[in-house]
């Protein structure tokens, strides 16, 4: 008897695991918000370590394999992910995950208007912000809209759980919202600052905050700064006033940006990476905090 009842509750208890939705997504920033959704009806996993630059992640075996278990995958968009998770998705062998299926999630779709929609977008010259520019969910007012995007494709392709994911949704909304307030209040005394990050991936936290893009350390997307962009970017730096910061991720040469601020007058943030890649800052709300925390702290000279 015992030979029989065995292997049936084992069958049992993997069809009841199988029933938990499988979440993949590409970036630290979408996981986090995806685990917010997903709740105690899933798992999300993580592609990209969090102190790798997103445009540019080694694919890995153990990444198809996580694919190729997937419900949903979802990701940035816009060209992010481009040059590594189209041939992952490809090798995972998962219909439910390919391009143009349900289960394959473009969170830019979820965002609302683009910035950076007039600018010419051609990678021809290198460019890797060829769709517009993907560092939306550093806005958490878009991370919302993700949030509530998530929440109801998941409960298109899971009606079971359909309510659990869109209160988890508004739960992360709420939480939110007086962060939200928290954090405008005290950048507030900072709008109209100038600021030089390293690559453009503060578009959108800038434009939320009002903070003024005056130069990049990359002359464009992706294309390493030749040695007369940096001398223009110290000068600009040099006319500013009040001084400017440079900010930097940790998967970019720090060495040039650390030169750039001392030249230029400026003081250098380096940014946190995705979330995880600081100790006790793993959700979304944790690492926006300790973005916006260094970034204070360099507008006022600290």
């Amino acid at each position: 008897m015992s030979r029989i009842l065995i292997p049936l509750l084992a069958l049992a208890l993997a069809g009841s695991a199988s029933a938990d939705v499988r979440v993949v997504s590409s970036i630290g920033s979408l996981g986090a918000i995806a685990r917010e959704v997903v709740g105690k009806q899933g798992k999300v996993t993580v592609l990209a370590p969090a102190h790798q630059d997103p445009h540019f992640v080694d694919g890995k075996p153990t990444m198809m394999l996580e694919l190729n278990q997937a419900d949903v995958l979802l990701q940035a968009g816009l060209g992010l992910e481009v040059g590594w998770l189209p041939t992952l998705v490809t090798g995972a062998r998962n219909g439910k995950i390919q391009p143009g299926r349900p289960g394959n999630i473009d969170a830019s779709a979820f965002v609302g208007p683009l910035l950076d929609s007039d600018a010419k977008l051609d990678r021809s010259l290198g460019d890797v912000h060829p769709g517009g520019n993907p560092h939306y969910w550093l806005d958490p007012r878009r991370a919302k809209r993700i949030a509530t995007g998530l929440a109801e494709r998941l409960a298109s392709l899971d009606p079971e759980n359909a309510a659990a994911y869109r209160a988890n949704a508004a739960a992360f909304g709420a939480a939110l919202d007086p962060k939200i307030a928290e954090w405008e209040k005290a950048m507030a005394p900072f709008r109209g600052r100038a600021i030089v990050p390293y690559h453009k991936s503060l578009a959108y936290l800038e434009d939320w905050l009002g903070l003024k893009e005056v130069a990049t350390v990359e002359p464009l997307p992706g294309i390493s700064p030749s040695p007369s962009h940096l001398a223009g970017v110290i000068m600009q730096l040099r006319q500013t006033k009040p001084p400017a910061v440079v900010a930097a991720e940790p998967w970019y040469n720090l060495r040039t940006a650390e030169t750039v601020a001392e030249k230029g007058g400026a003081t250098l943030v380096r940014l946190p990476g995705d979330v995880g890649s600081v100790p006790g800052k793993d959700s979304y709300i944790a690492h926006l905090d300790e973005l916006i925390s260094r970034l204070r702290a360099g507008l006022e000279g600290r």
